[in-house]
């Protein structure tokens, strides 16, 4: 199953790249994360370089760069997972509206393990954890953009 979802951000897409492209640092706008870190890899822009994400409920993904575009999209394949499916990829992008506008982007493929928790899985996703992903994006660049102003 493919998912997608977007979200107007009021910044320039560079600084949304920035959050973006700063890789193993991701739980600084998802909210859904206790923590995140490298496991090998270069800090951003390499294919091949990993990540592991622990979530709040005490679940992790192991994720590997297999698509990097810089200032613009990467691709990661979740290679290890405690979660319910059996593939994923995730990829997270900017395009830029105008100069302090951007869309970001969030796709998800995935594959459940069962195919009864399709219907779950879909709607998890699509309006619980992706929308929630890609509003801490949008927060951060907003309390990012106030400490700048003060």
């Amino acid at each position: 199953m493919k998912i997608q979802v977007n979200r107007k951000i009021n910044a320039p897409a560079a600084t949304i790249w920035a959050y973006l492209a700063d890789f193993g640092n991701i739980q600084r706008f998802h909210p859904l994360l206790d923590n995140s870190h490298y496991v090998e890899g270069a800090a951003s822009g390499e294919l091949g370089a990993t990540r592991q994400c622990n979530f709040n409920d005490g679940n992790f993904v192991k994720e590997r760069v297999i698509d990097w575009q810089a200032d613009s999209h990467y691709t990661v394949d979740i290679y290890e997972s405690s979660m319910p499916f059996k593939s994923a990829q995730a990829t997270l992008g900017v395009r830029r509206i105008a100069a302090n506008e951007t869309e970001a982007y969030m796709e998800v493929e995935l594959t459940p393990k069962y195919s009864i928790l399709a219907p779950m899985l879909y709607l998890s996703f699509r309006f619980v954890a992706m929308p929630k992903i890609l509003k801490g994006l949008d927060e951060l660049a907003q309390r990012e953009a106030s400490v700048a102003l003060a």
